[in-house]
């Protein structure tokens, strides 16, 4: 099927707009999580802190790292695993194929996070040995050559290929929180051949957003802050307009790339305009 840019960035928005409100309640939900979670975390580590804080001697980071590294390796994974449901659970909410149930899409968001985790540590290896790989090359050729042209190059095409493969993978989310998904090498075998022949279409859509919600925020600091008047400094009033704007402005970007990808991803898997327009309209 061909895939049309212009129809998944109408469809997102489309997407966003009827299901506004169980897209915050998930979002302000997994916060809620994060914060009570992180507290929890926070709190068990707190009696070690103290103690450590009476005693008044100086550790050295190894004895720090033994004491309280345990809960911070803890606290980072609440932190993903809690954001990994969030993700899955709302872009579920996006999709026609599920109904727009808070309660069901964070109980299929849960079960998404095991999956979630299995796919980020996969490609951190894989992006490890890659890097490794190509930075010796690199380093290589270039210790060979000697030239600045050529190591720039190399620079472009390594960041290239990063777009690629970024572009390749951008649909593991919903192959995972749509298809229902579970094996974290299938997904990554999945989202790479849903994507195939469509990359150049797919990194002008990002590209586009990407630039709008530049504009958007450069806009927005400039009405509140002055940007457009370096001489004046903000008055406290309009940093917390600021402050007020950027809130709503990255909740409506998160939640539109999260619709944009389930929009894309509806039509790689083929999946028929009509049920898109009677499911949304």
């Amino acid at each position: 099927m061909r895939f049309s840019g212009s129809r998944a960035l109408s469809e997102a928005l489309q997407i966003m707009l009827a299901r506004i409100g169980p897209l915050i309640a998930v979002t302000i939900i997994g916060y809620v999580a994060i914060f009570a979670l992180s507290g929890g975390v926070l709190a068990s580590m707190l009696p070690a802190m103290l103690g450590s804080a009476q005693e008044g001697t100086a550790q050295t980071p190894d004895a720090l790292f033994a004491q309280f590294g345990g809960g911070i390796f803890l606290l980072y994974i609440v932190i993903y695993a809690v954001s990994f449901a969030q993700q899955a659970a709302s872009c579920r909410l996006c999709s026609d194929r599920h109904e727009a149930s808070i309660g069901g899409a964070i109980s299929a968001g849960i079960k998404c996070v095991p999956t979630l985790f299995g796919v980020a540590i996969l490609l951190l290896i894989a992006l490890l040995a890659l890097a490794l790989v190509v930075s010796l090359g690199m380093a290589g050729i270039v210790a060979g050559t000697e030239s600045a042209g050529l190591s720039f190059v190399l620079a472009l095409l390594m960041l290239a290929g990063f777009i690629y493969v970024f572009v390749r993978l951008s649909m593991i989310l919903p192959v995972v929180a749509i298809d229902d998904v579970r094996n974290p090498i299938t997904a990554i075998g999945n989202a790479w051949r849903m994507t195939g022949g469509n990359v150049l279409r797919l990194v002008l859509v990002y590209l586009l957003v990407l630039v709008v919600m530049g504009v958007l925020f450069m806009v927005l600091s400039a009405l509140t802050l002055g940007s457009f008047n370096p001489g004046a400094a903000p008055s406290l009033g309009n940093m917390v307009g600021f402050g007020v704007l950027m809130l709503v402005y990255g909740l409506t970007v998160g939640l539109y790339f999260l619709a944009l990808v389930a929009a894309i991803h509806r039509q790689l898997a083929d999946t028929s305009v009509s049920a898109v327009e009677e499911t949304f309209a």
